[in-house]
């Protein structure tokens, strides 16, 4: 394939042009390292000393970015999903400390400000054990919130953990 004058012309035009352009396009474009003042070469990120601040421009967080909905096994029920709630417990529940004592009688326990002779749960709120009590009236000098006969304390928990955390449920 030879060339014509015309192609040789258009070629060499195209020659010069690159061998001036881009060495021109190249010094305007550069970084500069005497333009910013606290960058060295080669650092991908430069902080400002005075403040400690990046002047790169920041990204998203991820509060700001919308949410990703995944598709999941739709349900057999009509396209809604069944969750199971359990239902509320009317019983009201009492948190307080409990610890133990030599009590008279079996199955009893001294409670604060519940009613003589009701039976109670006491639940100890940090393994999640359970046991059932009468409560009697408690003296008007007592510290914890319930008392419990030693043997149902040890139901509950170890005798050098008392008192403990626990939830009365009337």
């Amino acid at each position: 394939m030879a060339l014509d004058d015309t192609d040789r012309r258009r070629f060499l035009l195209v020659v010069v042009a690159s061998l001036l352009v881009l060495p021109a396009l190249w010094w305007f474009n550069r970084d500069d390292a005497s333009t910013t003042p606290n960058s060295a070469s080669g650092d991908a990120v430069a902080l400002d000393s005075g403040t400690e601040q990046s002047n790169l421009p920041s990204e998203p967080t991820v509060i700001e970015q919308t949410p990703i909905f995944l598709d999941g096994p739709m349900s057999a029920v009509g396209g809604i999903a069944e969750i199971a709630i359990p239902n509320a417990d009317p019983l009201e529940a009492i948190i307080t400390r409990a610890t133990f004592g030599n009590l008279s009688g079996t199955n009893v326990c001294l409670a604060q400000n519940i009613t003589n002779g009701l039976l109670v749960t006491v639940t100890n709120l940090d393994n999640n054990r359970s046991i059932t009590c009468r409560v009697t009236l408690a003296p008007a000098t007592q510290i914890a919130g319930i008392i419990l006969q030693t043997a149902q304390f040890v139901t509950l928990a170890d005798l050098t953990d008392a008192p403990i955390p626990v939830q009365i449920r009337l």
